[in-house]
């Protein structure tokens, strides 16, 4: 499976775009369409993920499930938050009661989601906020806002758990070490030097 990182609409989040011959998935769109469709070579976008319902990688939903008519994918944990401006931080950061239309699948935790002729495991990731997930491939690990290369993503926020996130890094060390994590926000590295060289990886409550 490839992965290809798209120019996003702001707030420097990373939207992905996962291609399996000729099927593709977006992930946490906050990319402009037409951007994601210079990247599609003719493919077709089969799903659109989140890793997690912050206004930061949803800002360009709306425009995105109307682009592409593919189904919207979310783990249940966060799945009130599309219908909740609070949860979701639109309100306390801009003061909007932005809210989006309910998922059209939710996720759990071990499901698997087929692209092409490859499957994606979801694997539940709580501590940012209650419903993050990371997407693991053959050959990569999306890992949004819950593991950077040098940090983890906060726990301060709504829904937030720092306990929770702890547990949730160690399930990092079960992966393969020579696959790349591809982060919500900053670059990709190898799993293992996030294990090695992130400080947050040795931490516990």
């Amino acid at each position: 499976m490839e992965i290809k990182r798209i120019p996003t609409a702001g707030m420097a989040a990373n939207s992905y775009l996962l291609v399996s011959g000729n099927e593709a998935a977006i992930v946490d769109p906050s990319a402009p369409p037409d951007a994601v469709e210079k990247l599609l070579g003719g493919g077709t976008v089969r799903f659109i993920f989140l890793t997690h319902v912050h206004f930061d990688h949803v800002l360009t939903l709306d425009e995105t499930r109307r682009a592409f008519s593919a189904p919207l994918l979310v783990h249940v944990g966060d799945a009130d938050a599309l219908s909740d401006p609070g949860r979701s931080l639109f309100l306390p950061f801009f003061g909007e009661r932005k809210t989006f239309a309910p998922a059209d699948r939710l996720l759990n935790d071990g499901d698997g989601i087929e692209l092409g002729s490859e499957t994606l495991k979801v694997v539940s990731t709580p501590g940012h906020t209650p419903g993050s997930v990371c997407y693991l491939a053959d050959t990569f690990i999306v890992t949004g806002d819950t593991l950077f290369a040098r940090s983890i993503g906060r726990t301060d926020f709504p829904g937030g758990d720092l306990r929770e996130m702890y547990r949730s890094l160690r399930k990092f060390r079960e992966f393969d070490g020579s696959l790349p994590i591809y982060p919500g926000h900053e670059d990709s590295d190898l799993l293992s030097n996030v294990i090695k060289f992130n400080p947050y990886m040795n931490g516990e409550l």
